[in-house]
């Protein structure tokens, strides 16, 4: 970039309607419900969108871990599966594209920063970042159908998000 330049936005590099970027947001937070609730270390309060101009985040996922040795493993589970629900839509839906990926890497920030908090050794976090990604192909599907729900209510807690996904197993 040279001197003067503006730097895009991730919005604008997204380049989504209003409705793709809140199924994109609501699909983030869902799926990080989702992989949260599949260690079975965690009850899910609720996903709630936030969507609002200059809002420091966009949605919310309220996650009550069980406090013992998994804690660490179910959280680094937790914090990649938002991202890697959003690229899984994205690519099932057609709209991925290296620049999406890059702006959805970035819009994530929190989460690697929290992953990056944890101190979990590389090997930890690359098993984490695996069983992740596992659960949200398995559970695209009911990802998508809650992260719907979430777009049209605003709020949705972990036992409608449960109940949708045992409607696939």
């Amino acid at each position: 970039m040279t001197r003067g330049e503006r730097q895009q936005t991730i919005g604008e590099v997204l380049a989504f309607t209003d409705v793709q970027y809140r199924v994109y947001t609501a699909v983030h937070e869902v799926g990080h419900a989702v992989t949260a609730l599949s260690t079975g270390n965690c009850s899910v309060d609720a996903c709630e969108l936030t969507i609002a101009p200059g809002a420091a985040t966009d949605g919310r996922t309220d996650i009550f871990w069980v406090p013992d040795h998994t804690a660490q493993r179910t959280q680094l589970i937790f914090l990649h599966g938002g991202l890697l629900a959003q690229e899984q839509w994205m690519s099932e839906t057609g709209l991925w594209t290296p620049e999406r990926s890059w702006a959805a890497r970035s819009g994530a920030r929190h989460d690697f920063a929290a992953i990056q908090k944890l101190a979990a050794h590389e090997s930890t976090v690359r098993k984490a970042y695996d069983d992740s990604r596992e659960v949200v192909v398995l559970n695209c599907r009911g990802i998508v159908e809650a992260a719907q729900l979430l777009c049209d209510a605003g709020r949705i807690t972990g036992q409608e998000i449960c109940d949708l996904l045992n409607k696939y197993t």
